[in-house]
């Protein structure tokens, strides 16, 4: 899933220079372990993702958004975007939005290239 994650990634623009990017994916990885941690996002992936990377859980949403609106919300890449969350946003999505989208495609993605389940 982890490399899933990383096209993900990589087909939005976002480069892994980017501070949040790594951030990012392990939060997206968390998502996918457990998706109730959406309802506690702060305490359950923030925390969490803030914890591994040495850093405040607030630096871990500030560097998210910055992923959003540097790159994710850029109008070339808004499209494709918009595509794998499959509803529409009018305005750009919270980091927390962002990370159910993009667990939800790579979940979508997973199951299409492994149809007998998650393993």
């Amino acid at each position: 899933m982890t490399k899933l994650i990383h096209e993900t990634f990589q087909a939005l623009g976002i480069p892994k220079t980017f501070r949040g990017y790594m951030q990012a994916v392990y939060a997206v990885e968390l998502i996918l372990e457990d998706e109730d941690r959406l309802r506690h996002i702060t305490k359950e992936v923030y925390w969490k993702v803030a914890d591994a990377c040495n850093c405040k859980h607030c630096d871990i949403e500030r560097n998210i958004r910055t992923i959003i609106s540097a790159r994710v919300w850029r109008e070339e890449v808004r499209c494709q975007f918009l595509e794998m969350a499959g509803y529409p946003l009018r305005t750009h999505p919270s980091v927390s939005e962002f990370l159910a989208i993009i667990a939800a495609h790579v979940q979508r993605v997973y199951a299409q290239s492994h149809p007998d389940g998650f393993s």
